[in-house]
């Protein structure tokens, strides 16, 4: 009778302990299931991806082998889509911090306990600081586009500073300002600057902004500034121009050092903001 007991208990015991593995004979957690049943004896995390795991603690890991929440999908793989579906429960009978998806709106909708309330997700809005401290030439009496800018700021990665480009990253108004500064020479007879934002996708210059000169001058530093705002559509590209003749033929460089304690530093500067 002793030894029946004895035995028991100690099935008991290994019950208590066991770890469960299925397609794996190496389980990392209380339950271990290999979907794909690729995993190695030391798993990578790719083949950790298609896998189940519950931990002692209760977390559960989809594709993680150490979940840190109750729910842990960050997992190597790319399918880490969470399927949400609507409810007709009521607010306060699913309780406060209950998630569901709203067809009608296509919102998720979050409980506070007494009603639904839209989960409002505001995205990183688009703020560019760039400034041109290269050797830049403006060619005469063509719209040229400024290149080679140094990127200061981008937030949504939505401006390439070798090509000058700006993409729209969603549907909005956004500002533009463009300042430039030539490097000091002779100024032709009724002679301008162009400075101008022209819009790859649509063909088309969004705005100019003129700086004439009615009759000669004494050698200048020609500068000015163009602002806009505007209305894009997502995926609508942006780019600076400027156009002179101020030189009655040939190119004029614009001031530009990337060392700035030189004279030449900091004159040309591009700032884009979504509003």
């Amino acid at each position: 009778m002793k030894k029946k007991l004895l035995s028991l208990a100690f099935v008991a015991s290994s019950f208590v302990n066991a770890q469960i593995g299925i397609n794996t004979k190496t389980p990392m957690g209380a339950l271990h299931i290999d979907g794909a049943k690729d995993n190695a004896t030391s798993a990578t995390p790719t083949q950790i991806s298609n896998d189940l795991i519950i931990t002692s603690s209760g977390f559960i890991g989809a594709g993680v082998s150490n979940p840190t929440v109750k729910l842990d999908m960050r997992s190597a793989g790319l399918q880490n889509a969470v399927g949400l579906g609507s409810t007709n429960m009521a607010a306060n009978v699913a309780g406060a911090g209950a998630v569901r998806y709203e067809p009608t709106q296509a919102k998720f909708q979050v409980s506070d306990g007494s009603v639904w309330e839209a989960a409002i997700i505001l995205p990183t809005k688009a703020v560019v600081v760039a400034r041109l401290t290269s050797a830049f030439s403006v060619a005469y009496n063509s719209d040229v586009n400024i290149t080679g800018w140094d990127e200061v700021r981008d937030l949504s990665d939505s401006f390439d500073p070798v090509t000058g480009i700006f993409t729209a990253p969603r549907t909005g108004v956004y500002t533009f300002l463009m300042t430039y500064n030539f490097v000091s020479g002779s100024v032709a007879n009724s002679s301008e600057v162009i400075s101008q934002f022209y819009s790859p996708t649509t063909n088309s210059i969004l705005a100019r902004s003129y700086k004439a000169f009615a009759r000669a001058n004494e050698d200048a530093q020609v500068g000015g500034s163009a602002t806009i705002t505007v209305s894009l559509n997502a995926g609508q590209t942006v780019r600076p121009q400027l156009n002179q003749n101020i030189t009655g033929s040939g190119a004029r460089a614009l001031r530009a050092n990337a060392d700035w304690t030189h004279p030449d530093a900091g004159f040309n500067n591009l700032t884009i903001i979504e509003n």
